[in-house]
């Protein structure tokens, strides 16, 4: 196996035990570090969209400003549970 393969697989199976913030910074950062073209080069070993390659990169260059310490997501961020998408549903 060559280095760039093995390396690709080190990294998939590091952001397999990644939380989504932190594959998002971690991209961020190796795209980065791999300078023109490291968005694209990224994605395609990590599988992570582009746009969120480049928020990783924005986050990391406002200092994580903006990333809460206590949480993955934002208050309000992700999926609403079925409760409040069905209103029909009731809870048991």
């Amino acid at each position: 196996m060559q280095d760039a393969d093995r390396r690709a697989d080190q990294t998939r199976l590091l952001f397999s035990r990644l939380n989504e913030q932190q594959r998002r910074w971690v991209a961020g950062l190796l795209s980065k570090a791999t300078g023109w073209g490291g968005d694209t080069q990224i994605s395609r070993i990590t599988g992570l969209d582009l746009k969120t390659i480049k928020r990783g990169r924005d986050e990391l260059d406002n200092d994580l400003q903006d990333c809460p310490t206590d949480r993955i997501r934002r208050e309000g961020a992700g999926r609403p549970c079925i409760e409040k998408k069905c209103l029909t549903l009731k809870t048991v």
